[in-house]
């Protein structure tokens, strides 16, 4: 007996331990941690990654109306192919590697341009390509309707999330693209061109997933869903059995009827570091649900402080872990019965501000993996030894399943050792740094070891982020990007469309 007291009296000094422990980062992120978000970064200047930086040599806001806008950059277009001045398009600056810069060029800011509609039958809405996520889902929340496809943030711009063909938490769908009607397009030639599957549907595909190197999206026609109520339900799994799991939890390829968004995350925590994760489901609710109201301010604060607690350090990163573990995430995903449902909308309308880096000191960058879905515990396995030899901070990893792409020419729905289109698991991953050249030098070399264990797997990367990818690299995991930089030659002839990915990436040697 005396032997038992001795040991539980020892088990409770570790407790309070680790809860002073977990107390004292708490209110040390509390204490440091800036309440107000960064100005709105400058078109062609900044962007969200914060190491690259341009120099543009003009900055033009284009029309708040569609008929004005066009009349304005096809003129614009013209001009600049008889001057030889470059065109970039800049909307939320959410891009890490300068897709939105021309150095010495005009950068196009979008954000003005930003009308809607609904069609008649309200199936399909037409946005300005400037509208950001949030206004759409306040427009389209009074005639219950939702998105159908977008981020799983709602600071983004329609423009420019398809330019870079977008997924979110909307499982078993494709792309983004998947739900584009049509667009228009300012081409490099001046014109004004409607492009859709029949109508100009080369363009439509080189547009879409394009990254503004095709001409200047002004408006965009999208297909829209029902707003619907939904219950979190969540279960902790293995990545190996994360495929196994997360199709039974979702009704197979085919969306089941219960279940109307779902995402995952894998554990960064140091205990059982990539080798234990979860599920959630967003579980269609019954008509008499208990409809939960939007989280307050108070909480909204503990959600980030929850979040940001993470950031260097192991305790906090293991403290969230326990948190989102034993409550849920979402609405208290591990809770059923007590868990009350949440609008689609409301889900959706999360800006990633609520979470993101506020600290100018600081920076912080995403990396994203495609992976064909059996091979992605092969692809954990592979990377947990790359993220243990690098001094990175890993703060997060989201998981999403995306259906085939079958519109765009630059996808990333592709195992690239068969080179078939096939559905995949998209593994986002957000790293904390300095934002230094000597931490972007480690976060480069560390950047193409993850992309080699990616392309060793049979999976993708993706392009919005920062330009780390040795050109070899880019050319094995898109192999269509030969014919993608061919084509925007043959469309813009001139090569006024431009930005820092094509320089990297796409312009003909010599120049």
């Amino acid at each position: 007996m005396k032997h038992f007291r001795r040991s539980l009296k020892w088990a409770v000094l570790l407790v309070m331990a680790l809860i002073a422990l977990v107390a004292v980062r708490v209110a040390q992120v509390w204490w440091n941690d800036p309440t107000n978000p960064f100005p709105e970064r400058k078109a062609g200047v900044q962007d969200a990654g914060g190491f690259t930086h341009g120099s543009p040599g003009q900055v033009i806001e284009v029309e708040k109306e569609v008929p004005a806008a066009e009349q304005q950059l096809s003129a614009l277009a013209l001009k600049c192919a008889a001057e030889g001045t470059k065109i970039a398009i800049a909307g939320a600056k959410h891009s890490m590697g300068g897709h939105t810069m021309a150095d010495g060029g005009v950068v196009v800011d979008m954000l003005k341009l930003k009308g809607m509609r609904l069609n008649d039958a309200k199936d399909e809405l037409t946005a300005g390509a400037g509208t950001r996520w949030f206004d759409v889902i306040e427009f389209l929340r009074p005639h219950g309707l939702a998105v159908a496809v977008m981020q799983s943030n709602s600071d983004f711009s329609i423009g420019g999330s398809l330019s870079v063909n977008c997924h979110g938490w909307q499982h078993n769908s494709a792309p983004i693209s998947s739900t584009v009607k049509s667009l228009r397009v300012v081409t490099a030639d001046g014109a004004v061109q409607v492009c859709s599957r029949t109508q100009n549907p080369e363009l439509f595909r080189l547009v879409l997933g394009g990254y503004g190197l095709f001409g200047i999206i002004t408006e965009a026609t999208l297909g829209v869903v029902k707003d619907e109520v939904y219950v979190p339900r969540s279960r902790s799994v293995l990545p190996a059995d994360y495929d196994r799991v997360f199709h039974e939890m979702t009704g197979g390829t085919q969306a089941g009827p219960g279940v109307g968004m779902a995402y995952g995350r894998i554990n960064v925590a140091p205990f059982s570091f990539l080798e234990s994760g979860t599920i959630t489901v967003l579980e269609r609710a019954s008509p008499d649900a208990a409809i939960g109201t939007q989280p307050s301010a108070f909480m909204q604060r503990m959600k980030r402080l929850v979040f940001r607690c993470c950031v260097g350090s192991d305790v906090g990163k293991q403290f969230r872990w326990l948190a989102e573990t034993s409550v849920g995430e979402t609405a208290g995903g591990f809770l059923p019965g007590k868990t009350p449902a949440v609008w689609r909308n409301d889900i959706m309308l999360e800006p990633a501000d609520l979470f993101g880096n506020r600290d100018p000191h600081r920076a912080e960058i995403l990396h994203e993996y495609f992976m064909p879905v059996k091979k992605m515990n092969a692809f954990v396995e592979e990377i947990r030894g790359v993220l243990r030899k690098h001094d990175v901070d890993l703060m997060n990893i989201t998981v999403r399943n995306v259906l085939p792409d079958d519109v765009t020419l630059l996808n990333y729905t592709r195992d690239t050792d068969t080179g078939t289109s096939t559905e995949v698991f998209g593994l986002v991953m957000l790293f904390h740094l300095l934002p230094d050249e000597a931490s972007d030098k480690v976060m480069q070399t560390f950047t193409r070891e993850m992309i080699d264990a990616a392309l060793a797997c049979g999976g993708t990367f993706y392009l919005p982020y920062r330009l780390h990818a040795t050109p070899a690299q880019l050319r094995r995991a898109y192999p269509q990007a030969a014919e993608f930089f061919q084509l925007k030659r043959q469309h813009d002839p001139k090569g006024i469309f431009t930005n820092k990915f094509y320089e990297t990436y796409g312009m003909p040697e010599g120049q």
